[in-house]
């Protein structure tokens, strides 16, 4: 295993004060199986010293100490890098929080490791002595690729419900095979879902929804992010993370090929980028809606940003406006000039307005359109959004504020009676023209079109 040569010296100094200092958890696991994650900078260090012990041991040296949760006995190290540490503990939990309602240090590693979530977790690796620490029998599930709870998963999952979320994320991300009897407790609870606080829901979720990135050297984990959405349906948490992807679930409504739209919504997840999956999982979510109202699937675009909002904004996940409405414009972008019979200008309009998400739109009518292929085909609608965006940046055509050829004091110099609070919105319509006609974007030509758009609004542009 690599250690970092500072970790060896503050092992020494736990061993000049009568202690052993382990590391465990994801950096062992990795270690021990030759693989490289994305978290794999990240060590957790533990063993039984107190946290008024380890300030005291590390008093004076080049290591300082803060508080993390000393009540939990969880502390930070800071060194050349940052340490996670923990007492060796046991818990009790007496809701259904992630937090353990008691803790009481103890001495015993291996009555620490039962406290864990996974036997996979629970494998310690002593720094000084160079040798993994196997209490619960981790290694064995490893060999096995397997995910099993250090005590019965009636247990495990009852105590804290952010361990079935766990379970789907280390199951997809390495490939692992879940027992029956893990699977049935970790559905029976998945209600207690719904008692996560928002935040580590969405944190815990977008995990899920990016596991294919977290090990990409192993290869049959490729569609890792594809079997965590399905694991999700198939536990029960969809209710209580995307209610819209639980009514689809829930639904036997199919589209124009018969197949159920749930389906279709995880098949098209398979080819599709991390930027663009909040979209694809929620982009025929207004389907149901439009069948229950109108009896047919057209008008979704009158729905889809009330169900977004609702699903990933404030009262649902908490994501910030920005992205539920880079989400919203993605969806509503995938049904643009479908037959491709809009004109080039209404093209180039419609990608100035969706400047922040025209690959996103790009992208979605791909994946959507190639649902479960393993060859791409191209898509005529995608590839006109594609050659005219291209052909917007060849020639120089402005998409912000900053490229326009005009700036606020040019237009006060220029028209000294204009109402200075709707210079922006001036700037604005100079700038939707430019970008539709790149050869406007000089001053000369600007000072000209500003001069039409005031003279034409005169009574909003000028200051009486």
């Amino acid at each position: 295993m690599r250690i970092p040569s500072e970790l060896k010296e503050l092992a020494l100094k736990f061993k000049e004060n009568g202690h052993k200092l382990y590391i465990v958890g994801g950096y062992v696991r990795d270690a021990y199986l030759k693989i490289q994650s994305l978290v794999r900078d990240d060590i957790d260090l533990c063993s039984d010293v107190t946290p008024k012990q380890l300030k005291e041991i590390l008093n004076g040296s080049l290591f300082e100490v803060k508080n993390l949760n000393e009540k939990l006995g969880v502390m930070e190290i800071f060194g050349k890098r940052r340490y996670e540490y923990a007492t060796f503990r046991r818990e009790v939990y007496e809701d259904e929080g992630h937090i353990p309602d008691k803790v009481e240090f103890i001495k015993s590693l291996e009555e620490d490791a039962k406290r864990r979530d996974f036997k996979i977790n629970a494998i310690y690796y002593d720094i000084l002595a160079g040798e993994y620490i196997d209490p619960v029998g981790g290694i064995s599930d490893l060999k096995e690729q397997i995910i099993t709870t250090v005590r019965a998963p009636k247990v495990v999952f009852n105590d804290d419900p952010e361990r079935i979320l766990r379970l789907i994320r280390f199951a997809s991300s390495m490939g692992l095979r879940i027992p029956d009897e893990e699977l049935w407790y970790a559905r029976k609870n998945s209600y207690k879902i719904q008692f996560i606080s928002k935040f580590r829901l969405r944190k815990e979720f977008e995990r899920l929804l990016t596991a294919d990135s977290v090990y990409p050297e192993l290869l049959y984990t490729k569609d890792a992010h594809f079997r965590a959405m399905v694991l999700l349906g198939e536990i029960k948490c969809w209710k209580y993370i995307l209610p819209a992807m639980y009514e689809m679930e829930t639904s036997k409504m199919t589209d124009h090929k018969g197949e159920r739209i749930y389906d279709h919504t995880l098949n098209c997840l398979k080819n599709a980028s991390p930027s663009i999956r909040l979209a694809v999982l929620l982009h025929d979510s207004a389907k149901l809606k439009t069948m229950e109202t109108k009896n047919n699937f057209f008008g979704s675009h009158e729905f889809i940003g009330m169900i977004v909002e609702k699903n990933l904004g404030i009262d649902g996940l908490g994501y910030s406006k920005d992205i539920v409405s880079r989400v919203i414009k993605t969806i509503k972008g995938y049904d643009f000039n479908s037959l491709c019979l809009a004109s080039k200008k209404t093209v180039k309009k419609f990608i100035f307005e969706n400047k922040n998400v025209i690959e996103n739109i790009i992208e979605i009518k791909t994946v959507i359109r190639n649902e479960n292929k393993q060859n791409m085909r191209r898509v005529r609608s995608a590839e006109v959004l594609r050659n005219t965006f291209n052909q917007m940046q060849a020639e120089n055509a402005p998409f912000t504020l900053a490229e326009l050829a005009i700036n606020g004091d040019d237009i006060i110099r220029n028209f000294p009676q204009i109402n200075v609070e709707n210079i922006d919105d001036l700037l604005d319509e100079l700038l939707f023209k430019a970008a539709l006609s790149p050869i406007n974007n000089r001053k000369e030509n600007l000072l000209i079109l500003a001069n039409k758009l005031i003279n034409s609004k005169r009574d909003y542009y000028i200051d009486q």
